[in-house]
């Protein structure tokens, strides 16, 4: 499809991660490299740990109405629901391609290209462009890939590291990937409400019994008071999975919609528990050891209900 297809649209899902906008930018590098016309579609604000991919392929917010495309391709979207605004009907975006690596996911896409093995789009996305000939990398490839790949994995540390992903990453540095400009705008680089937003989140820490659980919340009120935003909370349930015992940690957050007040869940486990039940029981999704999932229920209520499942997850108490 790639060979014969002139035209191509690609996209990743709503408010994107380094994981996908950096599979993102990094496809649409490699078929810029082939001699095809590519349209990279990212209508959501871009988080400032993303600020530095931005000029590698440019991006448009909006699709001009004459335009049209043999495919679309979709990095990274394991939902329906997580497929970006103003994404063109098949009459005009051709089939749909998804590209992802993630376990649970609904039926999405014409086509599906996903690898579950993978420890990221970006490492798919990889893999494709050396079947395509693209090898080695452009660095405006490169670049963004390294940083999907570096992202997922959490600097290398998560169980989804195999010797293939650091074979990989090395590859990527040879093409021009610069690892110190990658770990500090993804992990480091913080501005100080987000550094203060995190002192808000700690506070809230709740641990169950037996120390296996552990809970954090996030509300507007905590958001406005630092002055923070949304694209900040991200990561910061990790700080929950940080303590010693904890096997799962799960960090709920107050999200606006145009009906008044959702509920995100984000979920981080050690590896022994499989949290993407959690995340499914809750309509979502994810990998087994990071998930989440958006309720239309209100903080309190979801908390009950990420309470009852973990706990009936993680079983009984060793203590």
């Amino acid at each position: 499809m790639v060979q014969q297809g002139q035209r191509f649209l690609v996209a990743c899902h709503r408010r994107p991660d380094a994981d996908a906008y950096g599979s993102a930018v990094g496809f649409a590098a490699v078929l810029r490299q082939l001699g095809k016309d590519v349209t990279l579609y990212v209508p959501d604000d871009l988080s400032l740990t993303l600020q530095y991919l931005v000029d590698y392929v440019p991006r448009v917010r909006e699709l001009p109405p004459e335009a049209r495309f043999d495919s679309t391709w979709v990095m990274d979207t394991a939902a329906k629901t997580l497929l970006p605004d103003g994404l063109p009907g098949r009459e005009v975006r051709g089939p749909l391609i998804v590209v992802d690596h993630h376990a649970a996911h609904d039926d999405v896409g014409d086509l599906k290209l996903r690898d579950t093995d993978a420890c990221a789009t970006g490492e798919v996305i990889a893999l494709l462009a050396r079947k395509l000939g693209v090898w080695p990398l452009p660095r405006a490839a490169a670049t963004p890939l390294y940083a999907a790949i570096v992202a997922d994995t959490g600097g290398f540390r998560y169980p989804a590291t195999k010797p293939r992903t650091l074979r990989l990453g090395a590859e990527l540095l040879e093409a021009g990937a610069d690892p110190w400009e990658a770990a500090y705008e993804l992990f480091e680089g913080w501005e100080e409400p987000r550094m203060k937003l995190l002192a808000s989140i700690l506070d809230t820490l709740e641990v169950s019994d037996c120390g296996r659980l552990a809970l954090l919340r996030v509300t507007r009120a905590m958001l406005s008071e630092v002055g923070a935003n949304d694209d900040m909370v991200e990561g910061m349930v990790n700080y929950g999975r940080m303590l010693r015992g904890v096997e799962v940690a799960a960090l709920l957050w107050e999200w606006p919609t145009e009906t008044g007040l959702d509920t995100k869940i984000s979920l981080r486990s050690r590896g022994t528990a499989d949290i993407s039940l959690i995340a499914v029981a809750m309509g979502g999704g994810g990998h087994r050891n990071a998930a989440g999932a958006q309720c239309s229920e209100d903080l309190e209520t979801v908390q009950v209900r990420v309470r009852r499942e973990a706990l009936a997850l993680l079983g009984p108490p060793p203590c």
